[in-house]
């Protein structure tokens, strides 16, 4: 079973094993999904601009002001932004969203994305909005991979590796969500809890005064003392690790640990946050920590062949003991 708190790259990694064991997303499928990246889009030009209004940020130009409004009248008429993935994007809406994210004040509101809620991916498919909005655009595997959409229900996927199937259940990350998923416990192998470590600046999307990573670490606690799984091995994904590892050029993960005394290097804040989920497990429970980039699949076959080996291990540990 797999679980995090909201956005930590869960179903991303449900995609990898997709890509690496499934069918990869063929063609057919991709064009079907091509929606859900105009929905990323239209949310996070929208985020921006509403998180400019809460945080007293000018446009620099008074063409930008404009065009913002103009994309907040036209979701209030026919098109929601937040919710609705129309087929395509139109020509009026990709020159107003390419003009907003060259503003200076959108940019300086992306760099202050950790005062609200905004996707890490909105910069990439922003970056991409000329080959987006083309007639012929077709997201690739990578966008796929990019795509945030809230994990709203119980999701099962089936893979086949190196000869043995395995389940994935795929639960919300969502605080709301939550108690709908409890009974899926109960004689899973593993559980597969993913962090975001990016987080430790940031707020949750469904409740702007909790700290992301602050939330993670608590539903990992409750998670570990459980009762349904007790006998139950961890293995905990410390996600992200790229974007971690821009965002400590800048910032200290003080702003989330004001007791910590170490070096504000990736490697001694990685060290230090492992050491804080290890804390909140039981003594004799065993987890299996890894650093990873969901959206790296080279990266990620290694650690996917990595869990493979440990939940084989969990298995004939368990079928010795029987």
């Amino acid at each position: 079973m797999s679980s995090c708190s909201a956005g930590s790259g869960k179903s991303t990694f449900s995609k990898q094993l997709r890509v690496l064991y499934g069918d990869g997303f063929p063609e057919a499928e991709r064009v079907k999904l091509r929606p859900n990246v105009y929905s990323n889009v239209r949310v996070a030009i929208k985020r921006l601009v509403r998180a400019m209004e809460k945080l007293g940020i000018q446009f620099e130009k008074e063409e930008s002001k404009d065009l913002s409004e103009n994309l907040v009248s036209v979701e209030n008429g026919q098109h929601c932004y937040e919710l609705c993935a129309d087929d395509k994007l139109s020509l009026e809406e990709t020159v107003a969203i390419r003009a907003l994210w060259q503003d200076k004040g959108v940019q300086d509101a992306w760099e202050q994305r950790h005062l609200y809620h905004l996707a890490e991916s909105a910069k990439y498919f922003l970056d991409n909005i000329d080959q987006i909005s083309t007639e012929t655009y077709i997201p690739s595997v990578q966008d796929i991979l990019y795509i945030r959409l809230p994990t709203t229900a119980i999701e099962e996927h089936e893979f086949s590796v190196n000869g043995l199937t395995y389940r994935v259940i795929d639960v919300a990350g969502q605080k709301s969500q939550r108690k709908k998923w409890i009974h899926f416990f109960e004689g899973v192998t593993a559980v597969l809890f993913f962090t975001a470590l990016s987080g430790f600046n940031e707020l949750m999307d469904d409740d702007d005064k909790v700290n992301c990573l602050h939330d993670s670490l608590d539903l990992f606690r409750d998670l570990a003392y459980n009762k349904w799984l007790e006998q139950t091995d961890f293995i905990l994904f410390l996600n992200k690790h790229d974007l971690f590892v821009e965002k400590l050029k800048t910032t200290s993960i003080k702003s989330c640990f004001p007791h910590y005394d170490g070096p504000n290097t990736p490697e001694d804040c990685t060290d230090f946050i492992q050491g804080e989920f290890l804390k909140r497990k039981p003594v004799k429970k065993t987890v299996y920590p890894h650093i990873t980039c969901a959206t790296d699949t080279n990266l990620m076959k290694t650690i996917i062949s990595d869990v493979h080996n440990i939940i084989v291990d969990i298995n004939l540990r368990r079928v010795a003991l029987l």
